[in-house]
Formats: structure tokens, sequence, C-alpha cells
């Protein structure tokens, strides 16, 4: 007997390869093919889910847990604080392009961004299949392997697309009065197999790497998620075998993956990771009394290490270094005081609609205006990018109004409530039962500890680099999966 459940989530298994679509014949290559595969995977996804709630027959329906019936735990996981925070959240943002100066736009967005009322719409099914089908830990190990699989191809894409230049045949041409580098079709056997890949030349100078994202900024977001998966994966799957081979595989994806997190020298991303393990320290150091004084001391190496390359950034040993860019951290830089221009703007166009914005997909209608002149400059030409505020917070204050932003917040005030309510029950249980302790040893104890202490830190990480970036379609589907997974390990009945 077809079962459309298995179906469903197979579907929402190939969600995360949406990063890996690179649409070379439209317009906008980085960014139509992978909102149209998200779709379509959803949708699908939806589809069968709603052709097993009709059809399923009771016989391949999951097993009743703990004396509870699928219905029931469906219930309960829908009660979910978290599971509230985030449909509250999701309802008001497409609430307020209703209301907004053009509620068409607002909803269906343009071709280039592709996201709006209707993006959001997506995420939310996205979000709750998720939460309704992946109710076992496999579940998660698959999603979260696929994830690292799809992180590795997106990186793959990126090589791809800067070693067609070693053996290309290009020549210089005049374009708009400036010599620039042309490829003219012809190359060796690198340039054959990915003449098709779009991207930089690694020799460029400032070369950042952005992979089949199209933007080295979002390369560094995501591929803090992908670091999350890894380690989640090492610390829970491999808890009693930590040498084992796929122990070692991990850790070798972790240092690969931070190769590229570097590459692509994002300093607002470099910032949120060093914020996240400062806060993975601080938990550790909180629940484990006799590794206080070791973390601290890693912090306080960590901070002499990352201040010294700060302050040293412009030595030429510094600045030789592979995303030496990533080091130039300060309120003084280009790209920084661009934003505070545009931060104004948006602060000022919420002070006139304040309480729902001015519509998801409508902030080009704030810039122009409270435009501020400071934002063009004869030298470096326009600042940051006018279609939005570049910092996640003044977005939903200004694309949804205070109510906007409020719910975005409840996300996660929703998700450390859950976070603290679990762990503090946990240790409760724990603290408690001697026969428990006995039965588990210090190294499967510290483990859990810092499987916990990833996940406490992920939002933080997302929280930090969100202050001075927004929200595309490979950090939305990386974030919801997230909430999804929180919303599983942090149920009552679930270890964590």
């Amino acid at each position: 007997m077809v079962n459309y459940f298995k179906i469903s989530k197979f579907f929402l298994y190939l969600v995360p390869f949406s990063v890996v679509i690179v649409s070379a014949s439209t317009l906008f290559p980085f960014i139509v093919g992978k909102y149209v595969f998200f779709r379509t995977a959803v949708g699908l996804a939806l589809i069968f889910f709603l052709l097993g709630l009709l059809f399923q027959s009771q016989e391949v329906r999951p097993p009743k847990i703990n004396g509870q019936s699928w219905g029931g735990r469906t219930s309960q996981i829908l009660k979910s604080p978290l599971v509230i925070a985030v449909s509250l959240f999701v309802f008001i943002f497409i609430l307020a392009g209703f209301f907004a100066v053009d509620p068409a736009w607002s909803f269906w967005s343009n071709f280039e961004r592709g996201e709006g009322g209707l993006q959001m719409l997506y995420f939310g099914v996205f979000f709750l299949l998720m939460v309704l089908l992946f109710k076992e830990e496999k579940n998660w190990r698959i999603m979260f392997w696929i994830s690292i699989i799809a992180a590795g191809l997106m990186i793959f894409y990126g090589l791809g697309a800067g070693l067609k230049y070693l053996d290309a045949e290009t020549v210089i041409q005049n374009i708009d009065g400036i010599p620039q580098k042309v490829l003219t079709g012809k190359g060796g056997s690198l340039y054959q197999t990915f003449k098709s890949f779009i991207g930089p030349d690694f020799r460029d100078e400032g070369y950042r790497f952005a992979g089949s994202i199209g933007n080295p900024a979002y390369v560094s977001v995501y591929l803090i998620f992908a670091l999350f998966y890894v380690f989640y994966l090492l610390f829970n799957r491999y808890k009693q075998r930590m040498k084992s081979f796929g122990a070692i595989g991990l850790l070798i994806l972790a240092v690969f993956f931070s190769a590229f997190f570097f590459l692509s020298a994002t300093r607002g991303a470099f910032i949120g990771l060093i914020a996240a393990i400062l806060m993975s320290f601080l938990y550790l150091g909180f629940s484990i009394k006799t590794w206080r004084k070791w973390l601290l001391s890693g912090i306080v190496i960590m901070l002499l290490v990352i201040g010294s390359l700060v302050y040293f950034k412009n030595a030429p040993f510094i600045k030789s270094l592979p995303g030496s860019r990533i080091f130039d951290i300060s309120f003084q830089t280009e790209n920084f005081q661009n934003r505070m221009v545009i931060w104004q703007i948006a602060i000022d166009g919420f002070k006139e609609r304040p309480l729902l914005g001015w519509g998801p997909e409508n902030f080009s209608y704030t810039f122009d205006k409270h435009y501020n002149p400071k934002h063009y400059s004869i030298i470096a030409g326009f600042g940051a990018w006018y279609d939005r505020a570049h910092n996640i917070f003044l977005d939903y204050l200004n694309q949804a109004g205070i109510l906007g932003l409020l719910s975005f917040l409840g996300i996660f005030a929703a998700f450390y409530w859950c976070f603290f309510k679990k762990t503090l029950i946990a240790a409760n249980i724990n603290t408690n039962s001697r026969e428990k302790e006995k039965k588990q040893s210090p190294i499967t104890n510290y483990q859990s500890l810092i499987t916990n202490a990833l996940i406490f830190s992920l939002p933080v990480a997302y929280l930090v680099q969100g202050i001075v970036l927004f929200d595309i379609l490979p950090t939305y589907i990386n974030l919801f999966l997230f909430l999804a997974f929180a919303t599983y390990k942090l149920k009552a009945d679930n270890k964590i």
C-alpha cells in the first residue's frame, strides 16, 4: 500500500538541495531556480501529506507512543509555544502584506527576489510539515546529512566556477571605458567541464567564495548552519565512537566547511559565529564546574587572538591571508557607514507606518520617500542595495511594523523558554536519579551537554549576523528547519 506520508517526507528531504540550483538561463540565475525548486518540493510534500490524511489506512499510521495516539501527539505538538510563535509570525507577515502600500507586490514579490507573503506561506508549510512528520531522531539525522551533502555540492559549484578560468582563453576589452578580462568561449579541459558554472576567478583581487549561492555574505551564514549539523551529528550520533570512521569524517567536513567560511570573508557572519562560540562556552561553563577554568581560558585566548588579528589587520602578513577581509572590523568601514544610512531610512519609514509597516517587499517605497543623499557618494557610488534595510530587525520593523518585529522576536523568546524549561527539567531528573547517573558515563553526559550548547548557541549566531544582513531563501530554509528541529527536540517527552 502506498504510504503518502513517506512520499511527503521524501519531498521535504529534497528541500535542502534548493541551494544547489543555479538557473543559468534566467536573468537572476542564483535566485529563480532556487525558489522554483523549493516551492515545487514543498507543494508536492503538502499534496501527499493531505492525501495521507484523507486515505492513509490505520495500519500505516505511526503506532502509539506512551499510550498516546498519532492524533493526540499531533495536537500536543501544534500547541507547542514554538509552533504557535512561528505560526503567529508567518500570519502577521502575510497580514502586513494585505495592508501594504502595494499589497500585490507584497504577496507575489518580483521575479528577482521571489519572496513576499507567498514565499513566507511556503516556509510556514515547510515548517509545519517537518514538525508533523519528523517525529523520530532518525528523520532529523537524515535531514541533517542531506543538508551537509547540499552544502558540499554548493561548495563544489563554486570550485568549478573558479577552476574554469585556469585554462580559459581570455582577452582584454574596454567596457564603459574600463579594461576588463572577457572569456572568448575557448579553453582547455577545465574550462570545457565547468564553462556553464557562474562565478569569479580565484585569482581576482579581493576574491570571495560565492558557491552556488552567488553572494559570499550568505555562503558564510549558510555554512554556520552546516557546521551546526556536522557537530550535532558528531556529538549525538557518535557519543561512544568518537574515533570511528564516521566521526573522523565529520571532523574533516567541519574543517572543510570552516575553510570556505573564511574564504567567503563575511564580517557579520564571523562576528555571529564568535558570539555563538562564546555563548556555548558560557553555557558549558555554567553546566560543568570542572570545565570552567579551561573554558574561561579558551575564551580569553580566542578573544586575544581575534583582537590581535583585527588590530593588526593592515599588516602585510594578515592582509596576505585568504579571507583577511573578515578581520577588517570597524564602525568606520564603508559598508558599515552605508548600512547606517539605510538603517536610518528604515527607522524613518517605521515612524510613518508603525503598526504593520509598509508591507513585505515594499522597502523601495520607504527608500524613495525618505531618501538620504548620503546614500550616494561620487567616489564609491551607491551604498547598500535599496530594496532591503540590511538588518533583519529593521527589515521586519519596516515591512511588518512593530507587530511583525515582536512576532519575530517572539520566536526566539519561545525557543529559549522551551529550551531552559526542558534543560532544567532534565537536570532535575538527572540529579534525583542516582541509578540513571550510574548507568550513564561521564563522557555521555558531557557530549549531551555539548549538544545542548550547540542548540542553545545557533540562534545567537543567526541573530548577531542579522544585524548587518537580511534573510534570503538559503537562510530561511535553514532557519525554519532548525526551528522545526527545536520543536521536536524540546518537546516534553523527548530527551535532550
